[in-house]
């Protein structure tokens, strides 16, 4: 690592959150600053700052991985409905420069400093992340019933979010709607399983069905059960239901008699 980087290492990002509930970030980095960001979340690039796509975890530690084992990382992001690439932006100038991302559906961005957190861990639901400072470290989280999670409509692989050691731990997620934060104390929530987001350290999770009953009747199938000491953050509209409403709402070829 050369110098700069290792003064860019620990620095937050300098960011403007601009929009409602259609939301984009403005990013301005200093030189030789960094940033990681999903494949397809740039909207504009000031000259000066490059990018590539990379395979890997998003560490700025050294790696003795070889390429299959890379891949083997980019594979474990597929399934938790993430690019296979992260695209890294490094502003390549001598003088500050702007950028800006976006997520591909409609929401609200939650900016968050994974230090401020227990073990600087966030757990998320797959498809939550969109952009963060290098050393955000990205592993697969299973759920305790995969069978649970998969019927549930929102996969049943969720994605834990670490931040190194001496890293900035600037983390940016996405989600549906608008965005609640619940603070448990000691406490047990239920939630809707599309509307959990994300949660922290020291809060436990359980998936549970609410009966072939309920759900013949239109009722939702699965909710989560939450308990413990920590934040929880919940999606007013996942994308999921979005998209169940536009797929029922498109007219259905009519069969001919003839």
């Amino acid at each position: 690592m050369t110098e700069m980087w290792n003064r860019m290492m620990g620095k937050h990002l300098d960011y403007t959150v601009h929009g409602g509930n259609l939301q984009a970030l403005r990013f301005v980095l200093q030189p030789g600053q960094a940033m990681i960001g999903e494949a397809g979340c740039m909207l504009f690039l000031d000259p000066g700052i490059t990018f590539e796509s990379r395979l890997g975890n998003g560490s700025v530690v050294p790696q003795n991985d070889t390429w299959w084992g890379a891949f083997k990382t980019g594979m474990g992001r597929l399934a938790t409905n993430e690019s296979l690439f992260f695209t890294w932006f490094i502003n390549s100038s001598s003088v500050p420069r702007s950028m800006g991302v976006a997520a591909p559906t409609m929401g609200t961005v939650i900016p968050l400093k994974l230090h401020d957190y227990p073990e600087s861990t966030i757990v998320a639901q797959s498809g939550a992340f969109l952009c963060s400072s290098p050393g955000v470290v990205f592993t697969i989280e299973f759920t305790k019933s995969i069978g649970a999670g998969f019927f549930a409509g929102e996969g049943f692989v969720l994605q834990k979010m670490v931040a190194e050691a001496n890293s900035a731990g600037s983390l940016f997620l996405h989600g549906g709607g608008t965005i609640v934060e619940k603070k448990l104390n000691n406490e047990e929530m239920e939630i809707d399983a599309g509307c959990l987001m994300a949660f922290t350290k020291g809060v436990s999770y359980d998936w549970k069905h609410t009966g072939w009953a309920n759900t013949f009747k239109g009722g939702d199938a699965f909710f989560v059960t939450l308990n413990g000491t920590g934040s929880v953050w919940i999606q007013s509209t996942p994308s999921s239901k979005t998209i169940d409403l536009i797929v029922k709402a498109v007219p259905q070829e009519q069969k001919s008699n003839n």
